[in-house]
């Protein structure tokens, strides 16, 4: 039985981008694979007609497109031609007839692309060639692994510079999906965990403990996404337990840092009976953008300079109140195993006897505010130890296989 090439999805407006996404096609039928075209354009005339126009594009979106532009909206529009995008994609990959995706565009394509390639799981080949590249890509990629490639030039025709771009990109994208597998969990038990710069040299020790007895580990870094990330993949049923260990990113949602991941952060235990260990590390400071961006306010605060584009801000005791009341909010709802860990002698690297972010005053004020609003059932188990220390990693470890058992 012979069996039909991969086709990769190319995303483009073949009114502005037409001429681009054909070049992305011929390359991609020279290399064996099946090139289709879906037109999310909607003003000018198309350079070429897509394998999927625009006509479709807009109906499968729930309207017409001559409805769509008689609103004369260019946000409805829009909006309405990247619903009909989503729900193109959605129903490629569901029938098995798309096995890669790449898009390109300025803003408005970007948004598009990425927005679509929100449909498809993690592993599969997705890539996106953006004049935007450059800037914060956080809200087009959120949890997914799309990668990108920054255009250089403008997306506006075919030129020497630009046909390069394309064509690493090109490659990239068909390389992956001639070699694509999706994601599946193995017969070992996995657990997520939460990590951060800070509390790195417990997990190390944590991560070789849990190995040794037959579990799979995924870290994921609290950058605003990756807790998001974690929690997706918990959805999904890839974890059997979540050691919540560096929760960073409560003390961003409350204090307004940069890795703030959303009031939503933390709903696993109100969803889901699953093992869910949690520990206070990193949740001691705010992580900001550059020092020189701060108000005088803030940077007259306790803080630590970590590079040129970030700057680590202690948290006050008000801020700490938050975030045990976050954690307590969240905990409350849990509808299976929860237990809390607590290290005595500091949540962080900085956080230590000595170091410039200790503030047991602080952490004490964080703590009786758990201990105060927590549900009664739910353990608090404190430790006089530092969070990067062996003897709390080990009791960290030896709770979450019991919770596992």
């Amino acid at each position: 039985m012979v069996r039909k090439p991969k086709t990769i999805l190319i995303v483009g407006a073949l009114d502005t981008k037409g001429e681009e996404c054909f070049f992305i096609k011929d390359m991609v039928e020279k290399s064996r694979l099946n090139g289709m075209v879906i037109d999310c354009g909607s003003l000018g005339r198309p350079f070429r007609k897509g394998d999927i126009t625009r006509y479709e594009v807009a109906r499968k979106g729930g309207t017409s497109l001559g409805e769509l532009l008689k609103t004369g909206d260019k946000g409805r529009i829009i909006q309405g031609m990247t619903d009909g995008l989503k729900a193109w994609v959605r129903e490629l990959y569901e029938k098995d007839e798309i096995h890669g995706i790449i898009a390109l565009g300025g803003g408005q394509g970007t948004a598009m692309g990425t927005g679509a390639m929100q449909m498809l799981p993690l592993g599969f080949p997705k890539v996106m060639v953006s004049t935007i590249a450059s800037g914060n890509m956080r809200p087009f990629l959120q949890t997914r692994d799309i990668a990108v490639f920054p255009s250089i030039t403008d997306v506006f025709g075919l030129n020497f510079v630009f046909n390069r771009i394309l064509e690493n990109a090109v490659h990239a994208v068909t390389a992956m999906t001639r070699n694509y597998r999706p994601i599946r969990k193995g017969k070992e038990k996995a657990v997520g965990i939460t990590a951060f710069g800070t509390t790195t040299r417990g997990l190390q020790k944590m991560k070789e403990i849990l190995n040794g007895k037959g579990l799979e580990v995924i870290l994921f870094h609290a950058n605003g996404t990756g807790g998001k990330a974690m929690e997706e993949m918990a959805d999904l049923g890839y974890f059997d337990g979540i050691l919540d260990w560096s929760t960073q990113e409560i003390i961003a949602q409350v204090g307004h840092g940069i890795f703030s991941s959303g009031e939503d952060r933390m709903r696993i235990p109100s969803q889901m009976e699953i093992p869910y260990l949690v520990a206070p590390g990193a949740i001691d400071y705010i992580t900001m953008g550059p020092y020189t961006q701060l108000s005088r306010t803030w940077q007259k605060r306790n803080i630590i300079i970590h590079n040129r584009n970030i700057t680590l801000v202690r948290a006050t005791e008000k801020e700490m109140v938050q975030a045990a009341g976050f954690l307590s909010r969240k905990l409350n709802k849990a509808r299976g195993q929860v237990k809390v860990m607590i290290p005595l002698k500091g949540f962080c690297e900085p956080n230590a006897e000595g170091k410039p972010f200790y503030d047991p005053q602080a952490d004490g004020v964080f703590i009786r505010t758990l201990e105060e609003n927590l549900r009664s059932d739910i353990p608090i188990i404190k430790v006089d130890a530092h969070i990067n220390d062996v003897s709390f990693v080990r009791k960290g470890a030896e709770q979450m296989l019991q919770m596992l058992q």
